[in-house]
């Protein structure tokens, strides 16, 4: 039986909560072990990544992607009315792409806030079409 990415980062983040930490490095030496015997270990970016997302759910953080058209600092204003959004923390994650013009888009879990300036034109385009 194969397990997904997810499945391993749950099974992984369980018996590290359920072990003391001097525990920890047999815990990931079998973990390691399991990955290797079911020919899992090109998995490891994934789970890693999934059990990042774990940890982050535990501490009411959650995910932002935060697009901008140029590399600019994500500034702490922008953090903060997230954070109001959300309903909890944030962390960001800035990704550049100069497609959007100009704007910000925000991806915070399945929810998209897209206020880039490419949408509004495109957007009124439409409405001048019809």
């Amino acid at each position: 039986m194969k397990f997904s990415s997810q499945q391993y980062a749950q099974a992984l983040y369980d018996a590290v909560h359920e072990t003391s930490s001097k525990d920890h490095d047999v815990v990931l030496d079998n973990f390691v072990k399991i990955l290797a015997q079911a020919g899992d270990l090109n998995k490891y970016p994934e789970i890693e990544k999934e059990y990042h997302l774990l940890e982050m759910k535990e501490k009411g953080i959650s995910s932002a992607e935060v697009t901008v058209a140029k590399d600019i600092e994500i500034n702490s204003a922008l953090i903060g009315q997230l954070n109001e959004i959300i309903g909890n923390k944030v962390e960001v994650k800035k990704k550049v792409d100069e497609g959007i013009v100009g704007g910000v888009v925000v991806r915070v879990d399945d929810t998209l806030i897209d206020a880039s300036i490419k949408t509004q034109l495109e957007s009124l385009n439409s409405e001048l079409k019809s």
